[in-house]
């Protein structure tokens, strides 16, 4: 294979993959970086490369949170892909980066919001899927970022449009859902496409994938996890996720963990800037275990899942201007009870009673985009963790007495009131704080 150098120059391998190699290069014609998909023939089939082709361009151009192909050409040996080109990478390579710069106790701040990149990963999904096009291979490697900080859905390789589909060695073990094992009757691969955008969710917020693999086969030991999960979705997200999180703040000077977290349970390091306060986090769980990581397929829906989001988000809004205009101290919201056990489903009333926490921007650094200004090239990647983008800020932990050496904290312990818990969870450790919540 021999790159045309009258059209590319400055030609970087960025990744390799098994049946193709992407490059960073810069397009002469285009006058900005492209990336470079290079399939070769002995490698995949015909099929698969005309496959994908025919997705990209039934995608186009102009959904812009979908990496777009621009161009492709073959010569006898391979078969070239011209993409758009995201100088951050993919999200997992971003959110490695930040695990490194956190611990339990004092995360990493990402300066990034987490609505806004459900919002645009939901919008990808939603315009593929009424194309008819499924991605089947949902993941954080194949959400790009880009300087702006904004995501592109990418690697449409496994894209296909069948309504059914009885393909079951397709996609990544980690996203998959139970159906795409196996299934008599195949898999609609829409409703598989929902459960991957759940755990990439679980992945973006915690750092880790729930199970490995989802797989109904008890037989397989490497699925237990999943076994377990099936039991009481719930309660195994809480003990996974948010137990080692309320373990971190709350175990110092006692003796033994505080919940009982499940063994491979790990408090994250790294939090996002509109995750700051637990009760979002309990909440977008409840809604992604509930909506989108369903075993019953059919009852899956991203469209609820996104409208319920989207009413957290409205409720945070509302919640804050309330805050604003109390007088309550510490601009702390007084907790009330909910006012009707018919509305405890939605996010306002949860809110309403909830303390909401308020940090200035100045503890937080710059108030801009978190890469604004940064040079277009895959290196700033790993510049964002030596600077005040993802560094861990020095915000007070907000306990009495404060603390000789400033941590930053995903939420403010002080609030955790008894009222809180109890509204977040029963007692004797029992998850069924989602039914409060939700």
């Amino acid at each position: 294979m021999v790159f045309d150098k009258q059209i590319y120059s400055k030609i970087k391998k960025l990744q390799t993959g098994t049946f193709s190699t992407v490059y960073k290069a810069w397009s002469s014609e285009r006058n900005e970086y492209v990336a470079l998909k290079v399939m070769p023939k002995d490698k995949i089939s015909e099929e698969a490369m005309l496959n994908e082709i025919k997705v990209m361009q039934k995608l186009g151009n102009t959904h812009p949170n979908i990496c777009s192909m621009l161009s492709f050409h073959e010569d006898e040996s391979c078969c070239i892909l011209e993409l758009q080109y995201c100088e951050c990478g993919d999200m997992y390579d971003f959110l490695d980066i930040a695990k490194q710069q956190g611990d339990p106790v004092s995360p990493s701040l990402l300066q990034l919001d987490f609505q806004n990149i459900v919002n645009q990963l939901f919008s990808a999904v939603q315009y593929a899927h009424s194309l008819g096009i499924a991605h089947r291979d949902i993941k954080p490697e194949n959400v790009l970022l880009t300087k702006e900080g904004n995501v592109k859905l990418a690697d449409w390789g496994h894209g296909t449009f069948d309504s059914r589909s009885y393909e079951f060695n397709i996609g990544t073990d980690h996203y998959r859902s139970p159906e795409t094992f196996y299934s008599e009757d195949g898999y609609d691969p829409v409703l598989a496409d929902y459960w991957s955008v759940g755990v990439t969710l679980l992945f973006l917020i915690f750092g880790t994938t729930p199970f490995k693999s989802a797989s109904l086969d008890i037989a397989r030991t490497r699925c237990l996890d999943f076994h377990q999960f099936m039991k009481n979705p719930q309660d195994y997200i809480f003990r996974l996720y948010i137990a080692p999180i309320f373990n971190a703040y709350e175990s110092t000077g006692k003796e033994g963990p505080v919940y009982a977290a499940h063994r491979n349970g790990k408090a994250a390091l790294y939090v996002w800037q509109d995750l700051i306060n637990i009760h979002d986090t309990v909440y977008l769980c409840r809604l992604i275990v509930g909506m989108l990581m369903v075993i019953d397929a059919n009852s899956r829906s991203l469209n609820d899942c996104l409208e319920a989001c989207n009413r957290l988000w409205d409720s945070k809004l509302i919640a804050s201007q309330k805050s604003n205009d109390s007088n309550t101290p510490d601009g702390q919201t007084s907790l009330v009870g909910s006012e009707s056990e018919s509305d405890i489903m939605d996010a306002a009333q949860v809110y309403e009673s909830m303390p909401s926490i308020s940090v200035s921007n100045s503890q937080f650094g710059k108030n801009e985009s978190p890469l604004q200004g940064r040079d277009s090239d895959a290196e700033s990647l790993s510049s964002l963790a030596n600077n005040e983008n993802l560094a861990r800020s020095p915000v007070s932990s907000g306990k009495s007495g404060g603390s000789s050496s400033p941590r930053m904290m995903p939420f403010d312990m002080e609030c955790l009131t008894q009222g809180y818990l109890d509204a977040v969870m029963l007692k004797n450790n029992q998850p069924e704080y989602m039914e409060k919540i939700a």
